[in-house]
This record gives structure tokens, sequence and C-alpha cells, in this order.
């Protein structure tokens, strides 16, 4: 095997595990990611037209929190308060779509749930105090930040891994064929009969 077969075995299997190892991480980390429900990291619980005060704990939250329902709640029927500090509710816009009320980006939304807006400027140490007409699950925007990044991460692993797998099963086709290709070099050999001056004979294999 000359050196540049070595060196295009060597490429494509290593790109063959890089492939295999992507693709298995990035299936794990978008199944996980996929299945994802607001009730797996809750920072607030608030029950229909219930009055839940809370002192705010930014750390790990962040200064804004998403407001998740159930998807029987109709975008445009839905309805929240919030006192104290500077926060505000940010609903997002409603739609019709087929009959029923929706929050735009309800696409994107887990299944059983929709996302109806933001709470936005809570301060930390601040307490608040939320009424809504439904039962509402809210959830700090820095956990949602993780959740897409890990979303997109294993998206691009599956994305990504069939490319290594591909490429690397290349390079290692093409090194077969430089190997079985390359023409094997010619040696000499000297063979030595009697160690006497004008007594020496060649011959190639």
């Amino acid at each position: 095997m000359n050196t540049s077969s070595k060196i295009t075995f060597g490429a494509g299997a290593i790109m063959l595990v890089v492939g295999i190892l992507a693709t298995i991480m990035g299936a794990n980390t978008f199944g996980e990611v996929s299945g994802w429900t607001p009730t797996d990291d809750v920072y607030k619980e608030i029950p229909q037209d219930d009055v839940v005060s809370f002192v705010h704990v930014e750390n790990g939250n962040g200064t804004s929190v998403a407001v998740f329902v159930n998807d029987y709640v109709r975008c445009d029927e839905f309805t929240l308060e919030i006192e104290g500090g500077d926060a505000f509710w940010k609903p997002d816009l409603c739609q019709s779509v087929d009959g029923r009320s929706l929050p735009s980006g309800y696409e994107d939304d887990p299944d059983g749930w929709l996302h109806l807006g933001m709470i936005e400027d809570l301060e930390d140490g601040v307490e608040y105090s939320i009424t809504t007409n439904h039962d509402v699950v809210l959830v700090g925007w820095e956990v949602i930040d993780e959740i897409i990044g890990d979303f997109l991460g294993g998206l691009a692993g599956l994305c990504g891994g069939p490319t290594f797998l591909c490429c690397g099963l290349f390079l290692l086709a093409i090194g077969g064929l430089i190997t079985v290709t390359s023409p094997t070099p010619k040696k000499t050999v000297i063979e030595i009969e009697n160690i006497e001056p004008g007594n020496i004979s060649t011959y190639q294999k």
C-alpha cells in the first residue's frame, strides 16, 4: 500500500467514525428535545382565576418568562394581568386557523401546548402578582433558549452525520481504488555468488 492510499484510507476511517458518532448523538439530543413539554421545566404554575404572588429569582430563568397554556385555550379569549415592578405582559398576535384562535408561531409549540406570549422585564428580588383566566405554566426564557440551542445542535448532528458517513465511505473507496490500480514497484536484487571482482550478477523481478 503506497503513501497516498494510506492517507486516503486514514481520512476516510476518521470521517466514518465522526459521522457515526454525530448521527447517534444528534438523534439522542433531537429525541430528548422534541419530547419536551413546559411541565419539564416549570418556573411557576398559575391556576385559573387565582392570584399568585411570588418573588422573582433570575438565576437560571432570566428577566423574561414564556407563558404556556393547554392547546384547547383560545388565544383571543386569554387574559393575563401582572402587578409589581416594571414587568408587563406581551401577548403573541392571535390568528384564525380552521375556526380556532391560535397564536402566531403555534406550529413550533410543544404537543398539547400553546405559547401565548411573554412576561417581560422581571427584576431579581421583586415581588409580583399574576392573575389569568386559564391555568398557566411559566418557563424561564433562558431555559427555552437552551432548549432551542439543543434542538438546533441535534438537528445539525442528524444532518451532518450522514454527510460525514458518505464522505468517509467515498474516501475509503478511493483509497481502495488507488491501492488496486497503483503499479507494483520493481525491485532490483543483487546476488553475490563469489566475493571476487567481476563476478557479480544482477537480475530484476
